[in-house]
C-alpha cells in the first residue's frame, strides 16, 4: 500500500497544483478587494500599493488553498483508500458497506467548517439517505469525516458521529497510522510545481501592483482611499443602462456612448464620461475605436458592413453595444 499511496499522493498533489497556479494566474484584483477591509488598511496605515497588493494576495491564496486542497487531495484521497465506493448523494462522499452495516461519510477538511445552518443540512442529507436504505435492513451509520484536526464524538443530536486526524483515517483504512503514512508519502512531491507556481505568483504581484496604482491612485502616486471604499463598500448597482446599444456610423464619424448606473434603492447615476467606466473592444479591433471616456469612431480603412462589439463596465455589471460602419447607398440611375 505504501507504493500505491505515494502515487495516489502524488497524482493528487498534481492536480493540487494544477488548480492553485490556475487560481492565481486568473484571479483579478478587484475580485480580491472587494473582500477585504479597506478600513483596516487605513487604520493600520498601509500607503503602498506593493504592500496592499502582498497582503490581499497572501490572504486571499491561503483561503483559496485550504478549499481546492479539500477537493482536490483530502476528498479525492478518502475516497481512494477506503473500502467502499463513492456516494452519488448530496452531501454524501463516501459509501462503506457489508453485511451489517451502511456508513455513509461526508468529507470535510478540518473541523470548523459548520455553521448551525450547514450542520442542519448536513444533518438532513444524512436522513434523507437513511430512508432511502432503510430496507437494507442494515445498521445505519452516519459519519462526518475531517481530514486533519482533532475530533472523536458519539452520535450527536444531529444524528451522525464525527470524526478527525487520526480517528478518521482509522475509520476509513482500519491503519492507525495512516494519518502519518500521508504527510510521509508527500515527500519533496511539492517541489516540483514550486518553480511554476512562484512564477505565477510573481506574475499577479506585478499585474495587481500596475492594476492597482491605474485603478486607485492618484496622480500624485497616493491612494484613493475614497473610490476604493466605493468599490468595496459602496450601495450595489442593479443594472447599467448604456445608449445607444446598437449605432452604424460613418468612417471619420464620432459617437458618445451614454452611461447610467441604477442602484439597488432606484438612484440613477450619469456616468457618462467618468473614468469610472470601462470600455473594452470583444471584436472588431480593426473597425472602431473607444476612449477612455467613451467616445467611439469607425477606423479609416474599416469595411462597409463590418461591426464592433464593445463591453462597457461599471460597478461589476456590464452592457455590451454594437457599432456598424455605415453601407454606401447605391446611386440612383
Amino acid at each position: 500500500m505504501t507504493k500505491d499511496l505515494s502515487k495516489i499522493v502524488g497524482n493528487l498533489l498534481d492536480e493540487f497544483y494544477r488548480r492553485r497556479i490556475e487560481k492565481i494566474s486568473t484571479l483579478q484584483l478587484k475580485d480580491t478587494l472587494r473582500r477585504k477591509n479597506p478600513y483596516l488598511y487605513k487604520a493600520i496605515g498601509m500607503e503602498e500599493a506593493s504592500g496592499i497588493v502582498n497582503e490581499i494576495l497572501a490572504a486571499y491564496m491561503s483561503s483559496s488553498d485550504e478549499g481546492i486542497f479539500g477537493d482536490a487531495f483530502f476528498e479525492p484521497l478518502a475516497e481512494s483508500v477506503a473500502n467502499g465506493y463513492v456516494g452519488h448523494t448530496e452531501g454524501i462522499d463516501v459509501v462503506v458497506e457489508d453485511d451489517t452495516t451502511y456508513k455513509a461519510i461526508a468529507v470535510k477538511s478540518g473541523t470548523n467548517v459548520f455553521n448551525a445552518d450547514s450542520r442542519k443540512r448536513q444533518a438532513d442529507n444524512f436522513r434523507s439517505l437513511r430512508n432511502r436504505v432503510a430496507k437494507r435492513k442494515k445498521i445505519y451509520d452516519a459519519i462526518v469525516g475531517y481530514c486533519y484536526g482533532k475530533k472523536h464524538t458519539k452520535i450527536n443530536k444531529h444524528g451522525f458521529r464525527e470524526l478527525a486526524g487520526q480517528s478518521f483515517w482509522e475509520e476509513l483504512t482500519d491503519d492507525p497510522d495512516f494519518y502519518l503514512k500521508i504527510i510521509n508519502a508527500m515527500e519533496n512531491k511539492a517541489q516540483k510545481h514550486l518553480v511554476e507556481y512562484n512564477k505565477a505568483y510573481g506574475a499577479a504581484v506585478n499585474r495587481f501592483t500596475k492594476d492597482f496604482i491605474n485603478e486607485f491612485c492618484n496622480p500624485d502616486g497616493t491612494i484613493n482611499w475614497e473610490k476604493l471604499v466605493k468599490l468595496n463598500s459602496g450601495k450595489p448597482c442593479q443594472k447599467l443602462n448604456v445608449s445607444p446599444l446598437s449605432k452604424s456610423l460613418d468612417i471619420g464619424e464620432e459617437l458618445q456612448l451614454d452611461v447610467v448606473a441604477i442602484f439597488s434603492d432606484d438612484e440613477q447615476i450619469t456616468m457618462t464620461q467618468s473614468l469610472e467606466v470601462e470600455y473594452e473592444i470583444k471584436s472588431g479591433t480593426d473597425v472602431a475605436d473607444v476612449d477612455e471616456y467613451g467616445i467611439t469612431s469607425i477606423k479609416g480603412n474599416a469595411n462597409p458592413g463590418n461591426e464592433a462589439k464593445i463591453i462597457v463596465s461599471c460597478f461589476d455589471k456590464s452592457r455590451t453595444v454594437t457599432i456598424k460602419v455605415k453601407k454606401k447607398r447605391k446611386k440612383s440611375e
